[in-house]
């Protein structure tokens, strides 16, 4: 303590900096630091809306693409003249009214048409409807939802951004979507939006959004066969991902 008093001594009677000094130089470090800090999250905030605005716009546009086919009841499938009558966006044919269906060939592919250079694979049929899909849009909501999983484990996206997106992320899974995504492209693609869609319905739960967390519980417990999709995927990390899984299960038990 003397040797402090001593120094201080010193300052004041040198040309030393006065302990006013030292005290107003440290205050404004501090300063400097929470101005940095504030800004650098001021800056980030901008970054990371801007990177999900341009995600959302990517989604939209996929979604309004007019790339599907729909028929009406007892259509025959026209010539190429007025196949264009026929065409709708993707949003049309992500309908709940009946479940996508893996339609094969006989040769046991997917049944498949070309349409102007573009493969379309056939995802209904029934008595009311005949629903065609481009292999493009397919594609791109693949490579989307990639590329969203990529940003949430990096922690561009939160898990309010994942909350909010709900309505194009979950239906993904369901009405026998994530089932069609398997039999065309394989698990690891279909991992993906299983992966992807855990995370929204733990971020619903978290949100307080229960009505998705419902409808959502009410196809995966009828459909035993795509739990392995979710919970037990290579895109699940062992350690920062064990409590996303362990909640998830209590969600939907």
């Amino acid at each position: 303590m003397d040797g402090f008093s001593g120094f201080i001594t010193y300052l004041r009677f040198t040309d030393g900096l006065s302990p006013s000094d030292i005290i107003g130089w440290i205050l404004a470090a501090l300063a400097g630091i929470i101005a940095y800090k504030l800004i650098d999250h001021l800056q980030t905030a901008i970054e990371r809306h801007g990177m999900l605005s341009t995600v959302e716009d990517d989604i939209t546009r996929i979604f309004n693409s007019v790339t599907a086919l729909s028929f009406r009841k007892g259509d025959e499938w026209p010539d190429d003249e007025n196949i264009n009558n026929n065409m709708v966006m993707i949003r049309s044919v992500l309908h709940d009214n009946t479940d996508w269906q893996v339609i094969r060939d006989e040769n046991g592919a997917i049944e498949c048409r070309i349409v102007e250079n573009q493969r379309y694979l056939h995802i209904r049929k029934d008595e009311k409807y005949n629903e065609w899909i481009s292999t493009q849009a397919l594609h791109e909501i693949g490579l989307k939802a990639r590329r969203i999983e990529k940003m949430f484990k990096g922690g561009i996206i939160k898990r309010v951004d994942l909350a909010d997106m709900f309505r194009e992320i979950v239906p993904l899974a369901t009405s026998g979507r994530i089932e069609f995504f398997r039999a065309y492209y394989g698990n690891y693609d279909a991992e993906c939006l299983g992966y992807l869609v855990m995370q929204t319905i733990i971020s619903c739960y978290k949100c307080k959004n229960m009505e998705i967390i419902e409808e959502f519980n009410a196809y995966y417990k009828a459909h035993p066969d795509i739990h392995e999709l979710f919970t037990n995927s290579r895109r699940i990390r062992m350690i920062r991902d064990r409590f996303a899984v362990m909640n998830f299960k209590k969600i939907t038990e």
